[in-house]
């Protein structure tokens, strides 16, 4: 099983790269299965959980494997941290419907001693029309 964390070479003072930006991290199709909307209905566990799942059933930037996006920022688990997580919404995703996934690093910023890095998930039907845009905002803090 490979580890979600990655060793840390301080010496290089690892960031979240700016050279990021506009990078792709992943294109492809997705199957919006019966299966995992049930299992994430279960999950969620309230009377609106069946809902809930038609809206958000995937969480972009793990698409293509927990580590990937990791990777591509060149992000530090041990200084990072989720900052923010916005949606924007056409319709509810559709049971077994195949969606097209584009993610990909919107911007990468500093602020002060943080740097953060803005990962975008575009979902699109069959005729190319937006169903979800996912934006997820990651910051590194800055060496201690």
């Amino acid at each position: 099983m490979r580890s979600f964390y990655r060793p840390v070479d301080k010496t290089k003072g690892d960031r979240v790269k700016h050279e990021a930006q506009g990078a792709s991290i992943h294109r492809g199709a997705e199957v919006v299965s019966a299966k995992r909307l049930a299992g994430l209905a279960m999950a969620v566990g309230s009377p609106s959980s069946a809902e809930t799942a038609h809206l958000v059933p995937f969480f972009g930037p793990t698409i293509p494997g927990e580590a990937h996006f990791v990777d591509v920022l060149g992000l530090d688990l041990s200084r990072a941290l989720l900052g923010g997580l916005s949606y924007e919404w056409v319709r509810p995703f559709r049971e077994d419907e195949t969606v097209d996934v584009e993610v990909f690093v919107d911007k990468v910023f500093d602020k002060g001693d943080n740097r953060f890095g803005i990962v975008v998930t575009e979902f699109k039907d069959s005729a190319g029309a937006l169903i979800q845009r996912q934006s997820a905002t990651f910051i590194e803090r800055g060496a201690a």
